[in-house]
C-alpha cells in the first residue's frame, strides 16, 4: 500500500506553515492516486485539550481516500557532523511513510550524528532534512533535494536563501551547513562547519 506523509509543526497550539502543507499534499494525492479534489489539512488537526505550548509533530497519513493522525511531542536530535553517502537512485520525491531506503542510507552514518546524501554527483539532503549551505556570504539550498520541504519553500519565499546546484565537488568551498525541516526552522537549526564536522564514506550504497 502506498502511503505518504505530512508532518507539521503544532507550536504555541498553531500548525505552522499549513498552506505549503497542503500544497505539498493535494500534489502529491493527486499524483498517486488522481484525486483532484483539494483537502484542507487544517480541517483534519484535532489537537488534543490541555496540549502545552511546545513542539509537536502532527502527522497526517494517506493512502487515498483514506487519512489518519498522530500526534507526539517533538525532541529534537542533536546533529553535529554528517557522514557523506552515495546512492544515485534513491527516490523520495513524495514524503513516503515507507522511509527503509533512507534507514539503510542512516546506517552507515558510523559515528557520525547523520548523513548527507549525494545522488548522481550532487548533493541533495540529510536523512530527514534539507540542506542549507552558507559560502560566507548567502545561504544556498541544494535545487537537487530528495523532497521539496516546506520549511526550505518557506525561506525561498521570503528571499532568505537561494537556490544552487551543488557538485560534491564543490562541497568545501562551503563554510557551514544548516538542517531544516517543518519541525526545525532555521533559527533553531544547529550550525556545522563543513570542514571539521563533514566526513566521506568511500562506497556507494
Amino acid at each position: 500500500m502506498c502511503r505518504f506523509v505530512e508532518s507539521i509543526r503544532i507550536e504555541e497550539g498553531k500548525a505552522h506553515l499549513i498552506e505549503l502543507h497542503n500544497a505539498r499534499f493535494h500534489a502529491a494525492r493527486k499524483a498517486l492516486f488522481g484525486f483532484d479534489d483539494p483537502v484542507d489539512l487544517l480541517a483534519c488537526i484535532k489537537l488534543p485539550p490541555g496540549l502545552s505550548a511546545e513542539r509537536y509533530k502532527y502527522r497526517i497519513i494517506c493512502d487515498g481516500s483514506n487519512i489518519t493522525t498522530e500526534i507526539q511531542p517533538y525532541e529534537q536530535r542533536v546533529i553535529q557532523s554528517l557522514k557523506v553517502v552515495y546512492n544515485d537512485d534513491i527516490d523520495y520525491s513524495i514524503k513516503w511513510e515507507n522511509r527503509s531506503r533512507l534507514n539503510r542510507l542512516f546506517s552507515l552514518r558510523n559515528k557520525c550524528d547523520d548523513i548527507l546524501i549525494v545522488k548522481r554527483g550532487f548533493v541533495s539532503d540529510s536523512s530527514a532534512a534539507n540542506l542549507l549551505l552558507f559560502d560566507g556570504k548567502e545561504w544556498i539550498t541544494p535545487s537537487t533535494p530528495l523532497l521539496k520541504g516546506v520549511q526550505r519553500q518557506h525561506l525561498l519565499d521570503l528571499g532568505l536563501i537561494a537556490e544552487r546546484e551543488v557538485p560534491i565537488s564543490d562541497l568545501f568551498r562551503y563554510r557551514a551547513i544548516k538542517l531544516v525541516n517543518a519541525l526545525i526552522d532555521f533559527r533553531r537549526a544547529p550550525l556545522i562547519d563543513i570542514h571539521t564536522s563533514v566526513c566521506f564514506h568511500s562506497s556507494r550504497q
